[in-house]
């Protein structure tokens, strides 16, 4: 039955559609990523917040990347847009250090992957330039829309089943997880989540049941995602809980990227009713072209695929036009020189005008249509079409006399490469089997590496010393190359002894105070801090996860940058800024409790120093009781 499966995935073959519906949300949701480390930047990159650089500036790299991104949700030039795509995100991801967190590696996995995937056959301005030009006078160039099943599961495998997989070795050594609160201690700091959902963390049974059902989830996942018959049920499962993490947890774009991804688990069936429901039975407007005219069939071609919802019906002057009642008092010739179109209500548009309306119906170029109206814009649009109609007056563009050139087609993806019986369908099934045996030994690699493992293993084995040296040497080039590496995400590490909440306050010209948008009066994150953001401020700055301590040093040097980014955000010219420095002492607690998220909240705030920000130095003045909650740490 499972070799069946399997069978089925590397041979069966699937429309491309949903591939290219994942391309267009992926780009979307990594674009907002990368315009948020481009927001900060100053924060994240400068040596010295707003001033001295280092000697690489890496921030220049983002106006690249903004370009490619565009690029490859439109599907413009693909390939090349994902190989750039693929070499940014190791330079800015794999780099990442104190703003580094469990999404990046994700990010590298499927931007490697993409180089290779066919994500631009369908919604893709790629597609439309090989219709184009492989169409003809008689012939119009379809593309193959048919790619291998594989390609949709083999991001599923890379960015959440192996992830899983990794996650559940993690959960199984951490205390937390293993009595049940792996949901519930998260989303009861305050620090943690920036949404209060004390209504579902005051069921001590729902808690519980979802902290053991995410660690069955996550371990039967890569061995159930395979079979069609469980992907819907295990899709909905994950979308549902990324829901949740989108609502509760300060890390959005983790959330909206995996639920891009586990989209790739609908099946076929659903993208062509989803693209059904959006296509009307009946199109409004018909356009009229010369079907002896190469130009009008590569207009045509253009047409239909921006009509994804199926709004003009294109007929030739030829075979159609003498059937159209609001035709009948228009000549064949006077046709085949000046396009016309006919409107549902049998309005004639002619040249200029039936452009104008084309475009008004395809939806999409709406935009377009209402500046081809501006009166200007009328004046010129108009002129310029009828020195072309003159033109084709003079001389009518056919086969014969157009210089547009004729393509051969492409080869098919089954004609033989060099070698008999190896095509570039085959070498493909080659490649992604190849590449998921390689991906899944060296995510078990990892997994050997873990705690778990270690503890119980005699270091001194033959196999353990083999592992120890192969993973030497691959960590690095799994690590920052492919997305490969450790995925304990939320465990005891990053919650034990972090029982601190800093937050800061700035005083204005009216002495008045206002929040640092860091942290709120509650404790909990707010638009300074989500994402990258959030991973350093909580684990990296406020708290040495690494040490398990409060790090003074850590703290100020971190909050500078952020006192810079705010008094440059605001374009606040006083030299001198004045800011408090408040703190809250709150709990982790080993057992379940009720209301515990509104306990912590409710938690006093102590002022515990003050900052004093004249031009770009800070001084800092710390009280005793400051001095205690770093140096009892260290």
């Amino acid at each position: 039955m499972l070799r069946d499966t399997f069978n089925k995935i590397f041979n069966n073959k699937v429309d491309a559609l949903g591939l290219s519906v994942f391309r267009i949300l992926y780009s979307i949701v990594l674009f907002c990523e990368t315009s948020q480390l481009f927001r900060f930047r100053h924060v994240i990159y400068d040596k010295e917040a707003l001033g001295y650089v280092g000697e690489v500036d890496v921030s220049f790299i983002f106006f690249f990347w903004f370009v490619v991104l565009v690029f490859l949700l439109l599907g413009f030039h693909t390939r090349l847009s994902s190989i750039l795509n693929y070499i940014f995100a190791v330079i800015i991801f794999s780099s990442a250090k104190y703003y580094s967190y469990h999404v990046y590696y994700v990010y590298v996995a499927v931007n490697f992957l993409l180089m290779f995937i066919p994500i631009s056959r369908v919604f893709s301005i790629d597609s439309l330039r090989r219709k184009i030009k492989y169409s003809r006078v008689g012939y119009v160039y379809r593309e193959d829309r048919k790619v291998l099943e594989i390609n949709y599961l083999i991001i599923v495998f890379s960015a959440i089943a192996l992830v899983y997989f990794d996650s559940v070795f993690q959960k199984l050594i951490s205390p937390m997880w293993l009595s049940g609160l792996g949901m519930w201690l998260p989303s009861s700091l305050p620090m943690v989540t920036w949404n209060d959902t004390s209504i579902l963390l005051n069921q001590e049974w729902l808690m519980k049941f979802l902290g053991y059902f995410v660690i069955l989830f996550e371990a039967v996942f890569i061995f159930l995602f395979w079979f069609r018959s469980l992907r819907i049920p295990l899709m909905l499962i994950g979308i549902l809980f990324h829901i949740g993490i989108f609502i509760i947890y300060p890390i959005p774009w983790f959330a909206l990227t995996l639920i891009a991804v586990y989209l790739l688990m609908l099946p076929e069936y659903f993208w062509s009713k989803l693209s059904a429901l959006f296509k009307r039975n009946k199109a409004p407007y018909t356009f009229y072209y010369d079907a002896a005219c190469p130009l009008c069939i590569k207009v045509i071609v253009a047409i239909k695929h921006f009509d994804v919802f199926n709004r003009i019906r294109c007929k030739t002057v030829q075979e159609s036009a003498s059937a159209e009642p609001a035709l009948k008092n228009v000549t064949e010739e006077e046709l085949l020189i000046n396009i016309h179109g006919v409107g549902k209500n049998g309005k004639v548009y002619k040249g200029y005008d039936a452009y104008s309306k084309l475009f008004q119906e395809l939806i999409f170029t709406y935009p377009i249509a209402l500046l081809m109206n501006f009166p200007g814009i009328v004046i010129v649009g108009k002129k310029m079409y009828r020195f072309i109609a003159g033109e084709r007056l003079t001389t009518r563009c056919t086969e014969e006399n157009c210089n547009i050139p004729v393509f051969s087609l492409p080869p098919s993806e089954h004609q033989a490469i060099l070698i008999k019986n190896w095509n570039r369908i085959n070498s493909t099934k080659f490649f992604w089997k190849t590449l998921m045996i390689f991906m899944f030994i060296a995510q078990c690699m990892m997994i050997w590496a873990s705690p778990m493992i270690q503890r119980k293993i005699n270091p001194k084995r033959r196999l353990n010393k083999i592992h120890h040296f192969m993973f030497e040497k691959s960590e690095f080039y799994l690590k920052n190359y492919m997305g490969i590496y450790y995925h304990g995400v939320f465990l005891n590490d990053h919650f034990d002894k972090n029982n601190f909440i800093f937050r800061i306050t700035y005083l204005d010209k009216n002495n008045q105070e206002k929040e640092l948008p860091l942290v709120n009066y509650n404790g909990m994150p707010e638009h300074y801090n989500y994402g990258p953001m959030w991973c350093y401020n909580t684990y990296h700055m406020t708290f040495d996860m690494m040490h398990q301590r409060n790090d003074k040093a850590l703290f100020e040097k971190g909050i500078i940058n952020y006192l810079k980014y705010y008094r440059s955000e605001h374009r606040i010219k006083t030299q001198q800024l004045d800011f408090m420095i408040y703190v809250k002492e709150i709990e982790t607690s080993k057992k379940w409790q009720k209301d515990f998220l509104k306990n912590q909240i409710n938690k006093p705030w102590e002022m515990v120093g003050k900052t004093v920000l004249i031009n770009e130095t800070a001084a800092f003045d710390w009280s005793s009781s400051a001095e205690l909650i770093f140096n009892t740490r260290n």
